[in-house]
């Protein structure tokens, strides 16, 4: 397999001495070559330490790697995670006409159609417990809850009048008390959102609720109050939920990637299946301009590469997200989640080591311009160097209000500070200094509408498949995340046989 790193040290050491500003400035074919759009989303790269030469590297890099059959057989859904000897189909579950098992194609359809009958119940008479439903806490966590919080907390202006939807991830007992504060049992719907329908964390929370809703209801009217997403809908039946409120997914739905799935039902009544529709729409678009936009303009495979380069490149570990939208503030979390968890891996599909400064970055970020007087600082004169992703909603910064204006000022200044720096004066001048030189991108949404919001998580989520095309590695599969949970077992089942003595201090001060 190609070491990307090795193809691409040369072009990284030949532009590490010159200045990204005057190489900004060059503009005629370079802007054009560092700029691309899909559908509502544009991509800006050109304060990216990129040239012609370097972007003609990485494009080449892509094709060695086999990207247009890559992206070929994930969409037709071919098996692309190989380690768990599984498609990943949440491409499909946007729009499954591309596939090959029309079985499967069938499924998929079959149950888009019954999540949104059920969430159209929900607003009336035949709602479970016979009440229009007001309050739906859906219970999981990862997947099963960074995306539903997400694509809740960004379509706020879309939500469904009268109805109230909160999330319990965290095994302490206040995030269920908190999400069930104020609540009517009688109009309570409790979503259990859990792949496997063995995550601790989910099912002692969801006994927790159901527990709640016993304690008005008793447990026949707990039980009709409940509804599960899943792909073991055996599981969630003896967990004793009715088989009618029970919407399977396929095995081959990535947590990370399922809220396009039955594990966006609590999303779909709480928008209405008209919204939630809206949004798959939205990332339908861009699952066609990946499909078919030829590699030099294809957007997501554009951002890949730019990572790969400040990546396997340039050496640069981390990268910033800065989402300059109070209604996006949970998308760098999201981000760190899908990227992090898909692209965390030591080895090649073949398990050859991966080589060192390759793999998926440290993600990290937060809300502009709160950001800016957090850890700004630190980009700005810290001595490490790590690039920015600035989101904007352009709809946004063009309705008028002096703090919208000014909002979107203070991301187009942070730019430009980043690129030019500033050059202290007097006795203070090496403490006033900012280097600059540092890199950024700024991705746009024309507006923060369910189809934008939609594309603009497709993008990435192609993104994340591209880097794993061009590592070497299988984005689908996370292995890492299993052996916490084992050992979480082993200790609250009184086998301590595999903890060191420190740890066992611990367990004993935590009374485990």
């Amino acid at each position: 397999m190609t070491d990307c790193r090795q193809q691409l040290q040369a072009h990284a050491s030949r532009l590490a001495g010159v200045s990204l500003g005057a190489l900004v400035r060059k503009g005629g074919r370079r802007d054009a070559a560092l700029q691309w759009q899909a559908g509502p989303v544009t991509l800006d790269a050109r304060h990216q330490r990129l040239d012609g030469e370097a972007m003609d590297a990485l494009f080449a890099l892509a094709e060695a790697a086999g990207f247009d059959d890559a992206r070929k057989a994930l969409l037709s859904g071919d098996i692309v995670n190989p380690t768990e000897g599984r498609p990943a189909l949440h491409a499909a579950l946007r729009d499954a006409s591309a596939l090959k098992d029309r079985d499967l194609a069938a499924r998929i359809e079959a149950a888009r159609a019954r999540t949104a009958a059920f969430a159209r119940a929900c607003q009336g008479a035949d709602a479970p417990g016979g009440q229009p439903v007001t309050r739906i806490i859906n219970i999981g966590i990862g997947g099963s809850d960074l995306g539903p919080r997400l694509v809740y907390g960004a379509m706020k202006a879309f939500r469904r009048p009268g109805v109230d939807l909160r999330f319990v991830s965290n095994l302490d007992p206040a995030d269920l008390e908190d999400a069930i504060e104020g609540a009517d049992p009688e109009t309570t719907l409790v979503c259990v959102t859990s792949k496997s329908f063995t995550t601790s964390e989910t099912l002692m929370n969801a006994r927790a609720a159901k527990a709640w809703l016993a304690a008005s209801l008793g447990e026949d009217g707990a039980n009709a109050r409940m509804a599960a997403a899943t792909a073991a809908p055996g599981k969630a039946e003896s967990f004793g939920i009715a088989r009618e409120r029970i919407f399977p997914f396929e095995e081959g739905v990535g947590g990370r990637y399922s809220f396009w799935s039955a594990a966006g039902l609590c999303l779909e009544i709480a928008l209405g299946p008209e919204v939630f529709a809206r949004i798959l729409d939205g990332a339908r678009q861009i699952d066609g301009h990946f499909a078919t936009t030829p590699a030099e303009r294809n957007l997501p495979l554009a951002k890949a590469l730019i990572d790969v380069w400040n990546r396997a490149g340039r050496g640069r570990l981390a990268r910033c997200v800065a989402a300059y939208s109070t209604r996006l503030e949970l998308l760098p979390a999201y981000l760190q989640q899908l990227e992090m968890e898909s692209l965390g891996k030591p080895v090649r599909l073949d398990g050859s080591p991966l080589p060192a400064h390759t793999g998926g970055q440290l993600v990290w970020g937060g809300k502009g311009s709160d950001i800016q007087h957090s850890f700004f600082q630190w980009l700005h004169q810290g001595v490490d160097e790590v690039p920015v992703d600035f989101i904007a909603v352009k709809a946004l910064y063009a309705g008028g209000d002096e703090r919208a204006k000014a909002l979107g000022a203070n991301l187009v200044a942070q730019t430009a500070a980043l690129l030019d720096g500033h050059a202290g004066e007097g006795p203070l001048a090496a403490h006033k200094t900012l280097a600059g030189g540092r890199a950024s991108s700024v991705i746009t949404l024309e507006r923060l509408d369910p189809e934008g919001l939609g594309a603009l998580i497709a993008v990435h989520e192609h993104k994340v498949f591209c880097e794993g095309l061009l590592y070497g590695l299988n984005p689908f599969d996370q292995w890492g995340v299993e052996l916490g949970k084992l050992l979480t077992t082993d200790l609250l089942s009184g086998n301590h046989s595999r903890f060191d003595g420190a740890s066992l201090d611990l367990a004993r001060a935590f009374r485990l």
